[in-house]
């Protein structure tokens, strides 16, 4: 996978909010693994945005809003997964 970090996102990502403790490696990492979990998201001004909730490095499950262009994935945030966003991870893993 490829990713495009737009310096407004990695900034927002990982500078903007210090304590969610977020690296650009931490962030990438949570789509290499098999269990992840997408859902379509929101869209805004045309473009199509999807939350992935795995977890990373870290083993903390998180969610990363991103959008998919020229096969690119460009994260726009990260966050820890709050207690709903858990149980849906854990619902609809595959391999469970």
């Amino acid at each position: 996978m490829q990713f495009e970090w737009d310096p407004h996102n990695l900034r927002h990502v990982i500078e903007d909010h210090p304590e969610r403790k977020n690296t650009v490696e931490e962030v990438e990492s949570v789509f290499d693994d098999p269990n992840l979990v997408i859902k379509t998201g929101t869209r805004l001004g045309g473009e199509q945005r999807f939350n992935a909730v795995d977890t990373g490095n870290s083993q903390i499950i998180n969610v990363v809003v991103f959008t998919v262009d020229k096969r690119l994935i460009r994260p726009i945030s990260c966050w820890p997964a709050n207690k709903q966003t858990i149980r849906y991870y854990h619902e609809n893993i595959k391999g469970k």
